[in-house]
């Protein structure tokens, strides 16, 4: 990813922030034709001093197969986005922008056992439904309702072998500059998450 040095964001807790937030990923594998990219859920895993994403897909997808060797892989999480418009800011002669905040994670995935699909499923819904008024649970189903679901699952990981975080939100700019901007999104209905992040950061 390009990343002006203004924008580069290393903050580990910053980075995993994001990822927590907008766990929604778009998994890329470079095959020997075109590239394969699947849109999944993430979680990430401290498993002693590595950090690992944890995430399954449907069997009946292919991607799955390019697991096997020594592959790269490229997991893209997008944070908050909008456009900004040189009407906003304080300083004249500006152009046309579009501020976001990405974060990209480079591993070779890896496929787990049947016993680990159980774990990562199981821990995947049970975050997801952490916060719903009534928690759903795979222990609601018959064994063989269950069995069934997992074989039709593939459950994968991926060592977080390489991060890269860009957080563009003005950093180059005045602070004049980019709270206009700021305001300007907020009264343009546009992304309150993308503004506050723009008034969080100083001029690099």
């Amino acid at each position: 990813m390009y990343i002006p040095k203004y924008f580069a964001e290393s903050d580990t807790d910053t980075i995993a922030g994001l990822i927590a937030a907008f766990p929604f990923g778009v998994l890329v594998s470079g095959g020997a034709g075109a590239p394969l990219a699947s849109h999944l859920p993430f979680l990430v895993e401290r498993r002693g001093d590595e950090d690992i994403l944890i995430a399954h897909m449907a069997r009946a997808n292919p991607h799955w197969q390019m697991f096997e060797g020594a592959a790269e892989a490229l997991v893209v999480f997008q944070g908050p986005h909008g456009y900004v418009s040189p009407n906003w800011y304080a300083s004249e002669g500006r152009v046309p922008t579009w501020n976001y905040a990405a974060v990209h994670v480079y591993g070779v995935p890896r496929l787990v056992t049947p016993e680990r699909t159980l774990e990562v499923i199981a821990t995947l819904t049970g975050h997801f439904e952490s916060d719903l008024s009534q928690p759903w649970s795979m222990d609601g189903l018959a064994v063989e309702r269950r069995d069934a679901l997992l074989g039709a699952l593939v459950a994968f990981e991926v060592p977080m072998a390489r991060v890269e975080g860009k957080w563009k939100l003005g950093q180059n700019m005045s602070e004049a500059d980019r709270a206009g901007a700021a305001s300007g999104i907020d009264a343009s209905g546009g992304d309150a998450a993308l503004a506050t992040l723009m008034r969080g950061v100083a001029k690099r």
